[in-house]
Formats: structure tokens, C-alpha cells, sequence
């Protein structure tokens, strides 16, 4: 894999920066805006930014083909390593709001941007080995970050954390100028944005491989803003304990991902999307009756909605990008959009489930239900589709 493409492990490497500092602030972003705002105007600020995001990911590829993906990357960190910034020293919710907004977006497509420039370098290597590999290292800095970011908040302060971040964001802005330049940018789609979206969601595979991606990003989505609310304010977990579940729960995402990709180039998909969510689903639906702060009960169910979650993201970018070429940067965007149209929808349905439903917890069941239906819509795969 390395010797066929040597410029893959910068890629690598800038991923894992990239995900460790993502890591170290997405479990405590909602209890941090908490601070300045309710839990329910929480949700809406994500969904605030993940409509820009929504937006920029569709005009991104115009962007592309007149700068290139290594000038737009660095001008991505750049801009989010400031936002950071800013938001380790600042108490004003009037400007923490607009930057977190921001910073939200950023995200995003610095995601996007790697993937753009991963999909150029990995044009000769079997694409389940690397797209394994590539969620494998990533996954690794999620669970280096969660071993570590709730002792640094139990003994600092959540400023202190996106300081660390911020730092990480320089470290991959000075690694990216040097060791991702003179990549070369393929011969980029010019369609327009709507004649893409009409090709994308005609093509059954591209189309499913979507719908794949958006339940797994709306499970995370509820996940990850509403699961540490939840776990301090609702059950009384101290954030140390927070950060040893988390550490814990995130153990799948290292250990299956590059393993499940090598399996899939030689048997498919279907079959490893149908268990994924078979098992997030039923872990999920369990949570429901737990009510107690229960340390090993926790730790054990969310790690096994890790498993599930672990397997659907590893092979739905495998059936994905098994159906693309490195110039269609227009349906990597859409496919992408994925992730914000996600946490746009989740918040909104979580202040429905809030405000109908008795208790926090009942967006469990809710979740789980969701997740059944990609039992489903894997089962709609066929071998010809493979």
C-alpha cells in the first residue's frame, strides 16, 4: 500500500492530527455551550452551523478547481486553528456563538478536504484496506483524546482544552505545508451543483450508500451532543469517569475497522452493514432502561454500539468509494453532506422527543428505531451492487 503511493502516510499522519484535536472538544462542546446557553438552544447551534456546512460542502468543488486541495486545506486549519483560538480565551456568549458556528463548519470540510486529497493518493490500493486503515488511525486519536480530556477538565478547565486543541491545529497546519505539498488534483467534475445531486441520487448505489451514511451520522449526532449531557447532568458521572466510558467506548473503532476492510474487498458489504446496525440498534434500545449511574453497565452497552457504529462507518465508505472516481469530487461532497444534514435534523428531533416526551432518556428508544431501519436498507444491497 505505502510503496504504491509513499504520500499516503502524510495523509494518514494529518487525519490523525486533525482527529485528535477534534476529539479532544466534540464529547464537551454541548456541555460547554450549556454553560452560556439551555440545553435545548445547544441543539439549534449545531444545527446553525451544519447548514453553512451543508451549503459550503456544494460549492467546495468549484473552489477546488481554481486553488487545488492543498491551498484550500491549509486555508481550512489556518482558519480553524483562530477559531480555537478565540474560543479558549473568550467568556462572551456573544462572541463564543458565531465562532463555535464557524468552527463547526470548518470542520467539516477540512474532512472533506482529506478525503478529497486520500482518494487522489490511493488510486493503485485496494480502497478497503486503506479507507480501513485510514478510520483505524483516526479512531486512534478519538480514544487517545478521551483518555485524557476529562482529567484535563476535572483538574483545569474547559479553556484549557481548546487550547491543546488549538495547539494540535498549528502542529498539523506546519505538517501540512511542508509534507502534503506538489499532490497532484486530478481533472475536477464542472457540473453544476444541482444536475450533480440529480446524478448522485439516480444512481441506486450512490444513492444508498448515502442513506447508509446519514443514519450513522444522525446516531452520532444524538451521541455525541446529547450522550455527555445526559451521562453529568441527568446521571451525575463525574467528567473523569466520562472520560474513561468514552475511552473505553471508542476501543471498537481501532481494533475492527482495517481488518473489516481487508473482509470486505473480498466478500462485500451487505452482511457487515446488516450486523452493524443490528448491533447499534439493539445496544442503543437497551440504554433506555438503564437510569442508573452504573459505571460497567454503560461502559459495556455504548461499547457495544461502538462495534455496531464501527462496522457501518468502515463499510459504508468502502461501498461508497468502491463507486467513485478521485474526479468525482462533487459526489464525495454530497456524500458528505451527509454528516451536517444530520446534525441539523437530530436537534430539532431531539427538542420534539424533549418536549413530549416524559423523561431525557426516551430518545434512546427513538434512536434505536432509527437504526433498525438501516438493518433494513443494507439488505437491499446485491451482489451485483458489490
Amino acid at each position: 500500500m505505502f510503496k504504491e503511493n509513499p504520500k499516503l502516510k502524510n495523509i494518514f499522519f494529518a487525519g490523525f492530527l486533525f482527529s485528535l484535536h477534534m476529539a479532544l472538544t466534540a464529547y464537551v462542546n454541548s456541555s460547554f455551550l450549556s454553560i452560556f446557553l439551555e440545553e435545548k438552544t445547544v441543539g439549534l447551534l449545531y444545527t446553525i452551523g451544519y447548514i453553512i456546512s451543508v451549503i459550503a460542502l456544494l460549492v467546495i468543488p468549484k473552489m477546488l478547481i481554481k486553488i487545488g486541495s492543498y491551498r484550500f486545506l491549509l486555508a481550512l486549519v489556518a482558519l480553524s486553528s483562530g477559531a480555537l483560538l478565540l474560543l479558549s480565551m473568550s467568556q462572551n456568549a456573544f462572541l463564543i456563538v458565531p465562532v463555535f458556528v464557524l468552527y463547526l463548519g470548518l470542520n467539516i470540510m477540512i474532512v472533506f478536504s482529506l478525503d478529497e486529497l486520500l482518494q487522489i493518493s490511493s488510486r493503485n490500493s485496494g480502497i478497503g484496506k486503506v479507507r480501513g486503515l485510514y478510520v483505524a488511525i483516526l479512531s486512534s486519536a478519538w480514544v487517545i483524546a478521551q483518555a485524557f480530556s476529562g482529567a484535563i477538565i476535572s483538574n483545569f478547565s474547559f479553556s484549557a482544552l481548546y487550547l491543546m486543541s488549538f495547539m494540535i491545529m498549528i502542529i498539523l497546519l506546519v505538517f501540512s505545508y511542508f509534507f502534503l505539498k506538489n499532490l497532484p488534483d486530478p481533472d475536477y467534475d464542472k457540473e453544476p451543483i444541482l444536475k450533480s445531486l440529480k446524478v448522485f441520487f439516480k444512481n441506486p448505489n450512490l444513492a444508498r450508500s448515502y442513506k447508509i451514511n446519514f443514519l450513522l451520522q444522525f446516531f452520532f449526532a444524538f451521541m455525541v451532543i446529547y450522550t455527555p449531557l445526559y451521562l453529568s447532568a441527568h446521571l451525575g458521572f463525574s467528567w473523569k469517569e466520562i472520560g474513561l466510558i468514552f475511552t473505553i467506548m471508542l476501543t471498537p473503532f481501532i481494533i475492527l475497522p482495517f481488518s473489516l476492510g481487508k473482509y470486505s474487498d473480498k466478500i462485500g458489504e451487505r452482511k457487515l452493514l446488516m450486523l452493524g446496525f443490528t448491533l447499534a440498534s439493539l445496544a442503543t434500545l437497551s440504554l433506555f432502561f438503564i437510569t442508573k449511574p452504573i459505571l460497567l453497565v454503560w461502559v459495556l452497552l455504548l461499547f457495544i454500539t461502538r462495534i455496531g457504529a464501527s462496522i457501518i462507518e468502515t463499510m459504508s465508505d468502502v461501498y461508497f468509494f468502491k463507486h467513485i472516481t478521485p474526479e468525482n469530487d462533487e459526489s464525495i461532497g454530497i456524500y458528505r453532506n451527509a454528516h451536517p444534514v444530520a446534525y441539523i435534523l437530530a436537534p430539532l428531533v431531539a427538542i420534539l422527543i424533549f418536549d413530549l416526551a416524559p423523561s431525557f432518556n426516551f430518545m434512546f428508544p427513538i434512536l434505536g428505531g432509527f437504526m433498525l431501519y438501516g438493518v433494513y436498507l443494507s439488505s437491499t444491497i446485491r451482489k451485483s451492487d458489490i
